[in-house]
C-alpha cells in the first residue's frame, strides 16, 4: 500500500505511549506488511445468488485451468512476486478442495464460501473461512437458494462451534430488521461476525435498492457491536465509513478505490491521480492469467459498490490522514488490527480478549448522518 513506504511520523511515539495502542501496534507490526491478491479459484458454483457480482458480469466465462501444472505455475509465480495473502473466492472454493489446499499451504488465505458444503477440518485446521449470509432464513433462502435451498440453516449446521468460521453478513435496508436475529444466531453458533453491505446488482429494487442508503443498517450494526463486543470484527468506525461513503469528507468513488489492479490498462488514470492504492494487488479471474479492473468487477459502476473489503482497505491506505489526533489514529489502528484478525494474521486467541476495548474506543465514531 502506497503510504506504507513513507517514513514514520513523529506523532506516533506520543500515541503509542498508550499501552493498549502499543500492544495492538506491536501485534500488527509483528504480522508484517500484506502483499495481497484476490483469486477466483473456480468459475463453478453450487448456487447462483441474486445479485452476486461474479455472475452479473459473466465472470464465469473465464475458465479455471484444466491442467494442474498450470495451476502450480500460478502458485509459483505469485510466490516469486512476493504475494503473502490471498482472498480466495469463485465460484465456490469448497468445490475445488485440492486447489484450495495448495493455496492454503503456500499463502495466508481467507476462503469465502456459501457454506452449504463444509470445508473439512483435516488439512485446513488453520484456514479462516468467511461464510456468506444475506439475511434471516426466509430472506437468505429467497435471495441465495432460489426459494428452495435453506442455505443459512445448512451453513449454521456445517460450521457450528468451528473456530475457523466468520460470518460475512451482507446487510441492506431490506434486511435491516433481521440484523439482530441473524447476528444472534451466528454468535450462538460459536462463530464471529463481520458485516458487508448488499449491492443490488440485479436491480431487484424495492427495499433492496442500495440507493435507499444504509442509515438504519448502520444503527442496527452498532447495536450488535454493543451486544456482542467480543464477537464482532466490524468496528463502529468502519461501519460509519462504509455506510456514509465518506472518509475525511471525501466521497467514495473509483478515483479513491484502493483495491484496483494497478497494471490493468483501464486503471492508468486512477494510478496517476495521486490517491493511495495497493500497489501489489491483483484481482485474478478464474483462468489465473487475466485480471479484472478491481476486486469486484470489470465494468462495475462504483456507485453500486458497497464492498466492505474495499472500504476497509480505503481506511488502511490512508494512514497519514489518521494521524491528526489520537482518536483518529485509534480508528486507523483498530481497522488494521480487525482486518488482520479476520484473516488470522494476528494470534487469534488475543482477538476476543482485545475486541471489547477496541469497540469501546471506536464507539465515538458512531454518527447519525444521512447514509
Amino acid at each position: 500500500m502506497t503510504e506504507a513506504r513513507r517514513g514514520p511520523d513523529p506523532r506516533l511515539a506520543d500515541y503509542l505511549r498508550d499501552p493498549f495502542l502499543a500492544r495492538l501496534h506491536e501485534l500488527v507490526e509483528g504480522a508484517g506488511h500484506l502483499r495481497s491478491v484476490t483469486v477466483d479459484v473456480t468459475e463453478v458454483c453450487n448456487l447462483r445468488c441474486t445479485g452476486c457480482y461474479f455472475f452479473v458480469e459473466d465472470m464465469d466465462d473465464s475458465k479455471s485451468p484444466k491442467e494442474e501444472v498450470d495451476f502450480d505455475r500460478f502458485v509459483a509465480a505469485e510466490l516469486a512476486r512476493g504475494t503473502n495473502y490471498m482472498t480466495v473466492l469463485g465460484g465456490e472454493p469448497s468445490l475445488v478442495l485440492p486447489r484450495l489446499k495448495k493455496l492454503h499451504d503456500a499463502f495466508r488465505v481467507l476462503a469465502v464460501t456459501n457454506g452449504i458444503r463444509k470445508i473439512p477440518l483435516e488439512g485446513f485446521e488453520t484456514l479462516p473461512i468467511a461464510i456468506s449470509v444475506w439475511g434471516d432464513h426466509a430472506t437468505d433462502t429467497e435471495l441465495r437458494g432460489r426459494g428452495k435451498i435453506p442455505v443459512f440453516a445448512r451453513a449454521l449446521k456445517n460450521y457450528r462451534d468451528d473456530p475457523r468460521a466468520l460470518w460475512y453478513f451482507a446487510a441492506s435496508a431490506g434486511n435491516a430488521d433481521e440484523i439482530a436475529s441473524v447476528s444472534e444466531q451466528c454468535v450462538d453458533n460459536g462463530n464471529f461476525l463481520y458485516f458487508n453491505y448488499y449491492e443490488d446488482n440485479e436491480g431487484i429494487g424495492g427495499s433492496y435498492d442500495h440507493r435507499l442508503g444504509f442509515e438504519r443498517v448502520r444503527r442496527e450494526i452498532d447495536r450488535v457491536i454493543e451486544r456482542f463486543p467480543d464477537r464482532v470484527l466490524t468496528t463502529a468506525y468502519l461501519n460509519q465509513v462504509a455506510t456514509t461513503d465518506l472518509l475525511f469528507g471525501e466521497k467514495w468513488s473509483y478515483d479513491v478505490c484502493p483495491t484496483i489492479t494497478p497494471t490493468h490498462p483501464k486503471n492508468a488514470d486512477r494510478v496517476a491521480n495521486g490517491n493511495p492504492y495497493s500497489m501489489h494487488f491483483r484481482a485474478f479471474n478464474p483462468d489465473l492469467t487475466s485480471t479484472r479492473r478491481c476486486c469486484v468487477g470489470e465494468a462495475r459502476d462504483c456507485a453500486k459498490c458497497h464492498n466492505a473489503y474495499a472500504r476497509h482497505t480505503w481506511i488502511m491506505v490512508n494512514k497519514r490522514r489518521h494521524l491528526d489526533s489520537k482518536q483518529s489514529f485509534t480508528d486507523w489502528l483498530t481497522s488494521i488490527f480487525t482486518f488482520y484478525a479476520v484473516i488470522r494474521a494476528v494470534p487469534f486467541p488475543v482477538v476476543a480478549e482485545v475486541l471489547p476495548e477496541i469497540h469501546r474506543r471506536t464507539a465515538r465514531s458512531r454518527v447519525d448522518a444521512p447514509a
